[in-house]
């Protein structure tokens, strides 16, 4: 049926079809829910669902059910991510500081670990921190390693690209600009270099010290395959602090690690470098939370201190992704706090240890660059005092112990 077109008050409307059957439909649709309305009112009331059970459970029963209902859930909980503790939550970093140091970072076709190992302390480090310390971590070689351990975030590859000739200068240059305080160099592992990276580390070290001579220069190295030889070029650069990481402790370095890094040898790197050069500070970290046990954890420490390592830092495996290992356990801050007490028993010059801390932990190269600058302070005044006949000499344990009773001052609560 259709209607003509008519006008209405100077309008005119177009003709449009009149369809009867959505009147039907409105019809059918009431029935229906009319049906089911009553078939809902007729129906199974609350008895009907707990018809059957006669007799309440008895309490072995109540217990037996809860236990196999407590055993499903832990059972989901394991296959899937545990939840972060509170204390592993950190801010977003954002800042002036950040975007300026990103900006540079993509100018100049550079890498940082922070970024790609996804750090969490990031803004505190770029930005300065409560220290005004401002540092970032460089990645140089590239952003893909030759290795493949399992807690690592890097992407990997048996033949990544070749090396940028103009890194060292265009790395010297950018730091340059930033006016960072402290710098720490790390960089993957290039085994398919014959010098595995050597040369390039510390060319880049050198166009540093040209280029910004007041900045303070930590390498965190590869281990070079344990080579002497690759070992001392680096360590003879012009560095500050000459850092190489243990990782984990000996008994978990195959599940951690790559196949070729192993616990003796990086002992090995860490022991050349104090024979080398031993004024140098040399550091390394260990990660927790992958299965490791209190007592091996000391005897890492003893076996670093043996080997002549001056700061140790200790920090929580976060698992990067799903592909990557799974975290153990989520170590309290207090069993850090314990670690730090031992660290300082041992004798390290200083331990950072904390939830949060990472092998280039910005409080940590606070005090390191404070031990630095009194070293430096202290070794004019001992060259003073030997021309004025006065033999006494400074200790840098007598140094790191005053720099950390200074803080604790600052950080106490006005009574």
């Amino acid at each position: 049926m259709y209607t003509a077109a008519v006008t209405v008050f100077g309008r005119r409307l177009l003709a449009t079809e009149v369809d009867n059957s959505s009147e039907k439909d409105s019809k059918a649709a009431r029935r229906v829910r009319k049906d089911f309305a009553d078939k809902i009112k007729d129906g199974p009331d609350f008895s009907d669902f707990v018809s059957g059970m006669n007799e309440p459970l008895t309490p072995a029963q109540a217990l037996e059910k809860a236990t196999a209902a407590q055993n499903r859930l832990q059972s989901k909980l394991s296959k899937g991510t545990t939840r972060l503790p509170r204390w592993l939550k950190t801010d977003i970093p954002t800042g002036g500081n950040v975007t300026k140091i990103r900006k540079t970072l993509r100018d100049l076709n550079l890498h940082t670990v922070c970024e790609e190992a996804r750090c969490p302390n990031m803004g505190e480090c770029w930005g300065g921190g409560k220290h005004g310390t401002a540092t970032a971590t460089i990645m140089i070689m590239g952003d893909t390693c030759t290795r493949g351990c399992r807690f690592c975030s890097v992407k990997t590859s048996k033949s990544p690209a070749a090396l940028d000739p103009k890194e060292p200068e265009n790395v010297a240059r950018a730091l340059a600009a930033w006016g960072l305080d402290y710098i720490v160099l790390t960089s993957v592992d290039r085994d398919d270099l014959a010098d595995f990276g050597s040369n390039h580390f510390a060319s880049t070290v050198r166009n540093i010290r040209e280029m910004a001579p007041q900045m303070m220069i930590e390498c965190l190295t590869p281990d070079f395959q344990g080579r002497p030889e690759l070992i001392e070029p680096v360590a003879l650069s012009g560095l500050d602090v000459y850092a190489h990481n243990i990782e984990t402790v000996e008994a978990l370095q195959g599940v951690v690690r790559d196949y070729r890094a192993n616990y003796k040898q990086s002992m090995y790197v860490l022991e050349h470098v104090k024979k080398t050069k031993p004024t140098l500070l040399t550091k390394s970290s260990i990660m927790l939370g992958v299965g490791e046990s209190d007592e091996e954890v000391l005897q890492t420490m003893r076996d670093l201190r043996s080997v002549g390592v001056d700061i140790v830092t200790l920090g929580q495996y976060m698992r990067p992704t799903k592909r990557h290992m799974k975290v153990s356990e989520y170590v309290s801050p207090e069993k850090f706090k314990h670690w730090e007490q031992v660290g300082n028993e041992l004798g390290f010059v200083y331990t950072a240890s904390g939830p949060l801390v990472r092998s280039s932990y910005k409080a940590g190269e606070f005090f390191i660059s404070e031990i630095l600058r009194k070293r430096s302070a202290a070794k004019a005044a001992q060259q003073q005092q030997a021309a004025d006949g006065d033999s006494q000499k400074g200790n840098l344990r007598d140094i790191a112990a005053t720099i950390a009773t200074e803080e604790r001052k600052k950080a106490a609560p006005l009574r």
